[in-house]
């Protein structure tokens, strides 16, 4: 299928998205509806790439109200927060994710990845990922490994290799797949891409792939990711969508998807073709004040609007 054809199935549902272009406003669903219409009723009108939205920044909903939200945007669903501060702790996995579950569903919405505390194969890894494969959760995006500038860092690379492949066997064993998602910054493995295929060098893409993360793509790469993007390709699982732009001080500053300087990674990664979903990740607000949370979800829905944009008119923008 053509990269042209690929979108339209895309954004077939979605035509009321795009057609309105006034600011959200309001509170709740009627924040989505507003610009959506019905275009977000069923996952089926819109998906050949699945969108999942990040649920860090929704926390303070409760259950039943984000399944009612989620349902009024054209998305598969969430990126929920299974880990330490999260949406469920994973000492209560077993007895609330079937809830969950159960409540994305009445609104045909699911839970497409699981945020994880799980980057090593341990008895704790086994029985969240077999909790997982039991609700029909097929994707985990892994913690973080780190470096330790006091030591060689290839001894390094070689051991978080060892520790990723015995990994990779126990999620392919259970059924499910991990996902390692690339982070700017000093010290997190992965932050080149060019570092991470090599860990990942003798695992499986179908055991554990990478989810490409176009805003810390650019913060690290800037000018050169294209060679990281096509080195790192033969694992990528998912892409992950948020923005920045540079602030005064130099450092990197989340902002509303398409204000910022991510779109030219997003371009290339979707030259190359989709596989697995997009997670969108809305940065911008705090996540940690439970007030923020309408404002969160206004961000949000403005961040889809724009990316059914960028989805439909992809800018040349790799040369």
């Amino acid at each position: 299928m053509s990269r042209i054809k690929h979108r339209r199935n895309f954004l077939q549902g979605a035509g009321g998205a795009m057609a309105a272009s006034a600011a959200v406003g309001g509170t709740g669903g009627r924040a989505a509806e507003a610009f959506l219409g019905a275009a977000g009723r069923t996952e089926t009108e819109a998906q050949s790439v699945p969108i999942a939205v990040f649920a860090k920044h929704l926390q303070a909903l409760p259950p039943e109200e984000l399944a009612r939200r989620l349902g009024t945007l054209p998305v598969a669903g969430i990126e929920a927060t299974l880990r330490r501060g999260g949406q469920i702790e994973p000492e209560r996995l077993d007895a609330e994710l079937g809830r969950l579950c159960d409540l994305l569903a009445r609104y045909e919405r699911r839970i497409v990845i699981a945020a994880s505390d799980v980057n090593r194969a341990t008895p704790a890894a086994q029985r969240y990922l077999r909790t997982l494969a039991r609700h029909d959760i097929r994707l985990f995006r892994m913690a973080y490994y780190r470096y330790d500038f006091n030591r060689p860092i290839v001894p390094q690379m070689e051991a978080f290799a060892r520790q990723a492949q015995e990994l990779a066997e126990l999620a392919k064993a259970e059924g499910v797949a991990g996902l390692y998602q690339n982070h700017a910054g000093r010290n997190y493995v992965g932050a080149a891409l060019w570092d991470l295929a090599e860990v990942l060098r003798e695992v499986g893409a179908d055991d554990i792939g990478v989810a490409v993360d176009i805003r810390h793509t650019g913060v690290e790469l800037t000018q050169s990711f294209q060679s990281a993007t096509r080195r790192i390709d033969p694992h990528r699982r998912a892409v992950y969508v948020k923005d920045f732009r540079w602030s005064a001080n130099g450092q990197p500053e989340n902002v509303p998807l398409g204000q910022g300087l991510a779109r030219p990674v997003f371009d290339d990664l979707q030259s190359l073709g989709f596989r697995g979903p997009l997670s969108l990740h809305m940065e911008y607000t705090d996540h940690r004040d439970p007030s923020q949370v309408e404002a969160s979800w206004r961000a949000i829905c403005n961040d889809v609007r724009t990316l059914q944009q960028w989805l439909q008119s992809p800018e040349a923008s790799q040369g």
